[in-house]
């Protein structure tokens, strides 16, 4: 079983790459790869590129990407949207339990919602 990768997109609490470290996943920031402000056409890219799960708060432009991507038959590695009101407590939660119950093939070309890893 493959554990995911992520990538942690632009407003997402950046603490999640200390507890993704300390639970041992590979996490990288967005903003540490890519340009500052780059198109999520090119971040949803790079994720799929790298298979790297995305986390984002931007749900309302990376829904229309997904359903895009899906009738291009196009694979990615999954979207996991984090409200931007999310408590920390709740995000390292759920971000150990996608680490410890999930394979990466399991998030596969999925659009999901933190709170259902809660």
């Amino acid at each position: 079983m493959s554990v995911p990768r992520f990538l942690l997109d632009e407003h997402v609490w950046g603490g999640l790459i200390r507890v993704g470290q300390d639970l041992g996943a590979d996490i990288l920031l967005v903003q540490t790869q890519l340009p500052e402000g780059a198109d999520d056409e090119d971040v949803f890219a790079f994720a799929a590129i790298q298979k790297r799960v995305l986390l984002t708060s931007n749900a309302q432009d990376f829904a229309p990407l997904v359903a895009d991507w899906f009738l291009a038959e196009r694979e990615h590695w999954g979207v996991i949207v984090v409200p931007g009101q999310t408590k920390r407590s709740l995000l390292s939660h759920a971000l150990k339990n996608i680490v410890q119950q999930y394979s990466a093939d399991s998030l596969k070309n999925s659009y999901r919602f933190i709170q259902e890893f809660v």
